[in-house]
């Protein structure tokens, strides 16, 4: 073993409790969604201290959607969540026309870039992941301080210490004990602490629109140390009903009903949406990645309707989310498959034939889709199983940011974090201590191996 790679993994073996430390500071500095400013002047000092370039700039809501708008999205603030909805795409036009930009923007919610300038000639690296999360709601559910960073049985408890706070500190971590044993490695290491990725994605977004770019990257995202090459999409939506409103005396008049509640017509919406869902999972997909999962999941989330008990309801809201494998289709694909299970649902019924139920959608993720065998999988994977985890890579069974960097930046990529999806947005968030420990050295052992290969002679200028 390299002499500096060695020096580096005893440092962060000595320097367990600086970094859990570590943790535990960023854990007690909130980032909600739409409040991420604080945390990432408080990551800009630690890369500052390490020697790295910073570069803190607000996403540019009107260029994302120029540049990118099939997937750019509003901004989302935890406060405002997913408060505008559009039938096709979402617009930079009817944001602004919806007069919600006062809500909706990125003022204050910089984006942290931190580089790690090489020697020269090596592979260069991202490090991706989001500093915002989401809401600490419902806080009576909640035993431990949900920025307490508190430490109990070998977990660290608080909102954000899974998603995604504990990948987020691993790799700063790793780079930090980089450092201090004195290592330059030969690839730049570009680090990025973005907002707004719940909801949204935009802040991932915008720094591939900026050019952000290299040879790899990882996104730091809850896998339990394990490796994603692949994830699903997903769509959030919506579906208004509509009734004509009548109290019981009025309800009919002779023998023709003239009072429809909205929720007498909901278990047609539902039939066709879980007949949407059924279809999508009878399909077969030759994709050995893809084997043993289902290929759709429908969620519905929420149902309200009414005013009064004794008037029937006016309108019914049904409002859910859904995932789709790569398999499946892309998003536009999804969206037109929901799209025809609403005009079936209507024309199937005589009231909504002529009282259209009406779709419209929250918020819309693309699916990304590459092979296990992409070097980066191979090499992070190579490092993991040495050092006795697991080395084969496997489908993501989320939504994340790396969908941008792949989709939209080329970039080959990899899911890879200590934590738990199962964590995320719940109360008593945690991590297990040991997992973000294992983590770093993780992280340390591939970061010096990729950075110190030769970057391919057709690599083009990064940025």
């Amino acid at each position: 073993m390299a002499e500096g790679l060695k020096r580096a993994l005893e440092l962060a073996a000595a320097g367990r409790e600086r970094s859990v430390a570590a943790l535990a500071g960023l854990v007690r500095v909130p980032s909600l969604t739409g409040e991420e400013g604080a945390a990432q002047q408080h990551l800009a000092a630690r890369l500052r201290a390490i020697g790295a370039e910073i570069d803190l700039t607000e996403p540019d809501v009107a260029a994302m959607f120029e540049r990118f708008p099939a997937v750019a999205q509003y901004p989302t603030h935890w406060q405002h969540d997913l408060i505008l909805p559009y039938d096709r795409l979402p617009t930079a036009e009817a944001l602004k026309a919806s007069g919600l930009e006062g809500v909706l923007n990125y003022r204050g919610r910089p984006n942290l870039v931190g580089i790690l300038r090489g020697s020269g000639g090596g592979r260069s690296l991202i490090l991706n992941g989001h500093v915002d999360t989401v809401t600490i709601e419902p806080r009576g559910e909640w035993t431990k301080d949900p920025f307490g960073a508190e430490i109990e049985g070998g977990l660290m408890y608080g909102r954000g210490t899974s998603d995604m706070k504990g990948g987020q500190m691993a790799a700063l971590m790793a780079l930090t004990w980089l450092a201090e044993a004195g290592v330059r490695l030969r690839g730049d290491v570009i680090y990025q602490s973005v907002v707004n990725e719940e909801h949204a994605g935009n802040g991932t977004l915008d720094l591939v629109r900026r050019g952000f770019t290299a040879d790899a990257a990882i996104v730091l995202e809850p896998t339990n140390n394990t490796i994603s090459v692949s994830h699903p999409g997903g769509l959030y939506w919506q579906v208004r009903v509509p009734g004509t409103q009548r109290s019981p005396g009025a309800r009919w008049q002779g023998e023709r009903q003239d009072g429809v509640s909205a929720i007498e017509k909901l278990p047609v919406v539902i039939g066709a949406l879980l007949a949407l869902e059924e279809g999508y999972n009878a399909r077969r997909s030759d994709d050995p990645m893809e084997a043993g999962r289902a290929p759709f999941a429908l969620v519905i989330g929420k149902v309200q309707g009414g005013h009064y008990e004794t008037v029937t309801a006016g309108e019914a809201v049904l409002k859910g989310g859904t995932y789709f494998s790569p398999a499946a289709g892309d998003v536009g694909d999804i969206m037109d498959g929901f799209r025809a299970a609403i005009e079936g649902a209507n024309a199937s019924d005589p009231f909504l034939a002529t009282n259209p139920a009406t779709l419209e959608f929250l918020h819309h993720d693309d699916s990304t889709r590459q092979s296990p065998q992409i070097p980066l999988a191979r090499h992070i994977g190579e490092v993991v199983a040495r050092r006795g985890g697991r080395g084969e890579p496997c489908p993501g069974p989320f939504c994340c940011d790396m969908r941008h960097l792949v989709n939209q930046g080329g970039i080959p990529t990899v899911i890879f974090g200590p934590g738990t999806i199962a964590q995320a947005h719940k109360p008593d968030e945690h991590i297990r201590v040991e997992e973000y420990l294992e983590s770093i050295e993780h992280l340390i052992e591939f970061i010096w191996h990729w950075c110190n290969q030769d970057a391919e002679p057709s690599a083009a200028a990064r940025f």
